[in-house]
């Protein structure tokens, strides 16, 4: 059961930046430098933003992982902390959306959200590293 649990998660978490490259990668995209941001048009600022968020799902998923493996040794099993990862995920979602609802027909709102899910995957990092420890 718990592999069925953990394999599930990492389905999920696959799907997750499946989102995000699709999200930078729309038909036409350019390649955009992301290191000084302010002159960029806002495709630019969009996709560097998108590329953030894929970065952070990318450590997430290493620290997650490590996690769960932790969490397999020590219990038999991670369905908690893998349940708390598909529940801190649907929050992360659904608490982006609400703070940009205003916005959604501005076309910067692809930056702002993946902003806010940057800023709310990184504060799940923070958590999951602290109880590694």
């Amino acid at each position: 059961m718990g592999y069925v649990r953990v394999k599930r998660l990492s389905t999920l978490l696959t799907s997750f930046g499946l989102l995000a490259v699709a999200l930078t990668t729309a038909a036409g995209a350019s390649k955009w430098e992301c290191g000084e941001r302010s002159n960029l048009p806002i495709e630019g600022k969009n996709y560097c933003a998108a590329s953030d968020f894929r970065q952070s799902e990318i450590n997430l998923e290493k620290v997650l992982g490590d996690l769960l493996n932790k969490h397999i040794a020590i219990f038999g099993n991670a369905n908690a902390l893998s349940d708390a990862q598909t529940a801190f995920q649907t929050y992360r979602d659904s608490q982006c959306e609400v703070e940009t609802r205003r916005i959604a027909d501005k076309p910067y709102h692809p930056m702002i959200v993946a902003q806010c899910k940057t800023r709310l995957t990184n504060l799940r990092i923070d958590g999951l590293k602290r109880m590694k420890q």
